[in-house]
């Protein structure tokens, strides 16, 4: 597959700064690599550090107490974690480890309050970021509530094809996410054996196919294509 580095300058949370600001930002960046099953954050640990994911994925996951594993997300190039440390202390709520290869940086909480105080204007723009990704999230949880598993698994495919999704040789989009029945399963809070049935009736629908360990929306008017483009 092909991957795509992302660079700071690209995101809209930082678009407006002047050269010397951008210059200041990236000079106090630290890199960070990750292997698959590496952790970037643990649960429990203090939030006090924002990572921008420029390469790979991860997979943000909590631990109940039952000692049940949820995966709440899985974010890629250009998404942000740990941004609800710039606006107050706390702990992480949920821990991030990588699903392949990955590339983040890393700022500190001080290094966004010193750009804040020289650009007011980029204290909204985090606002408005966290009351996107805050409305994006009560709006998905109302979705699933009135849904079967089958239809909360297509959705989860529709949401994986809107980030990672590539056009393929052999027709149809792409999910370039390599993920277990068992990662579905702990995404959407259901078990495998109904993920299975699931994943069953889609493929017997001609919705979803799978090649190379890839799942892959078939081209199929039944099914919306254009809700990825």
């Amino acid at each position: 597959m092909n991957r795509c580095v992302i660079c700071l300058q690209e995101l809209e949370l930082f678009q407006g700064l002047d050269n010397r600001q951008f210059n200041n930002l990236c000079s106090c960046t630290a890199k960070k690599r990750l292997v698959k099953g590496d952790y970037l954050f643990r649960q429990g640990d203090e939030v006090n550090t924002v990572y921008l994911i420029k390469l790979g994925k991860l997979k943000i996951v909590q631990n109940t107490e039952n000692g049940d594993e949820i995966i709440l997300d899985v974010c890629g190039p250009g998404e942000i974690l740990g941004e609800v440390s710039l606006l107050q202390d706390q702990k992480e709520i949920s821990s991030a480890v990588a699903m392949e290869k990955t590339y983040v940086c890393s700022f500190s909480r001080q290094q966004f309050k010193s750009l804040i105080q020289e650009d007011s204007s980029l204290a909204w723009r985090i606002i408005s970021y966290l009351g996107q990704k805050r409305y994006e999230s009560l709006q998905k949880q109302g979705e699933e509530n009135r849904q079967t598993v089958k239809e909360r698994l297509l959705n989860l495919f529709y949401r994986l094809a809107g980030k990672y999704g590539q056009k393929n040789e052999g027709g149809g989009l792409l999910i370039d996410l390599k993920v277990t029945q068992q990662e579905l399963a702990d995404m959407l809070g259901s078990s495998r054996v109904m993920i299975v049935q699931a994943i069953k009736e889609l493929k017997e629908a001609n919705i979803i196919d799978k090649r190379k360990g890839y799942y892959v929306l078939k081209d199929d008017p039944c099914i919306s294509v254009h809700r990825f483009e």
